[in-house]
């Protein structure tokens, strides 16, 4: 009996410490568990992976690119970069000292009235020729010829005069002969008795030209070559003009009578040219005068006669062209 109880007793105090074990250990571990969390491990991505790398591949990025200023480019607001209203033509096409042949209307036979313009000044001045066709053939050769010279000397154009020079009013007198059957338009109009300064469908014939039939139109501005030529004057705002003539009688002032600014033109030019002003009077009644009209509507203007029929006298009219150019009203 003793020796069985003993042994009951041993297991009794075996067990009793190995609960207690086992209880510490338990503290042991549950402190471990609350003092160190456990890693949590990912739910399943949707992201894409890089196939090579393994990593999520990074979506493209939505946040706006910065400008040169650090500021996010937005394209409603944006001053980042201005924006020119003029095209590229406008900012790198510079306007050309000459150009020409310009058309500004058309004869009766659908002839271009030709104009050829120099310079970019703000007052605006013309040289008109063949006003009688081939009847006066040496002043459309002489406007070609000034043409020909300012082409290659743009410096004697002064910075506020723009120049335009009307080579030949009556191209369809010049086409017909070079003498005194050119000197009508295709309508038998004498092209320097149709405008609106003292018309008339008529006129007395002595002492004045004589040689063949002309009228001064059915009226007024009746002809195409007078109505291109109105137009382009009163759309320019012409300030001065000479109309080319030939021959010998000297230049006359426009007006009626004739303007001061028109006779300070006239004595200019005399002054530096054999064309003398006063010219010659032969007694003609002058009617529907081209620089007659032009005066009237704000030009001074003269008509300049040549020496002759044939010659041009451009070296004397290059000294003119400087008075012209630089003339002050």
């Amino acid at each position: 009996m003793a020796a069985s109880s003993t042994g009951k007793w041993r297991r009794l105090v075996t067990g009793f410490w190995m609960l207690n074990l086992m209880l510490g250990l338990g503290v042991v571990v549950a402190w471990q568990i609350s003092s160190h969390p456990a890693v949590k491990v990912p739910a399943a991505s949707s992201t894409p992976r890089n196939t090579d790398t393994g990593f999520p591949t990074v979506p493209p990025s939505l946040t706006p690119t910065p400008t040169q200023s650090g500021t996010p480019t937005d394209t409603s607001t944006s001053t980042a970069t201005p924006t020119s209203t003029v095209t590229p033509t406008e900012t790198m096409t510079p306007v050309p000292f000459w150009e020409g042949p310009l058309t500004i209307g058309k004869s009766v036979q659908n002839r271009p009235l030709e104009v050829y313009r120099f310079g970019f000044g703000a007052t605006n001045r013309l040289i008109v020729a063949g006003i009688h066709g081939g009847g006066e053939y040496n002043t459309i050769q002489l406007a070609d010829q000034l043409i020909s010279y300012l082409q290659g000397h743009p410096e004697i154009i002064p910075a506020d005069i723009t120049l335009y020079i009307l080579r030949d009013l009556n191209p369809d007198g010049e086409a017909r002969a070079h003498g005194v059957e050119g000197r009508a338009n295709a309508h038998g109009v004498d092209l320097n008795r149709n405008w609106d300064a003292n018309w008339q469908i008529d006129w007395p014939r002595a002492n004045c030209w004589i040689y063949t039939v002309v009228t001064g139109g059915t009226r007024p501005g009746s002809e195409p070559e007078t109505q291109a030529l109105m137009k382009f004057i009163l759309g320019h705002t012409i300030d001065a003009i000479i109309n080319y003539h030939s021959a010998a009688l000297g230049v006359f002032a426009g007006g009626l009578p004739p303007d001061d600014k028109s006779i300070r033109l006239a004595k200019a030019i005399s002054a530096v040219s054999t064309y003398q002003y006063p010219p010659v009077n032969t007694g003609c009644d002058y009617t529907g005068g081209f620089i007659d009209w032009a005066d009237i509507h704000g030009a001074a203007a003269v008509d300049l006669e040549l020496t002759n029929h044939t010659d041009t006298d451009f070296e004397m009219n290059l000294r003119v062209l400087n008075i012209f150019l630089n003339w002050k009203r």
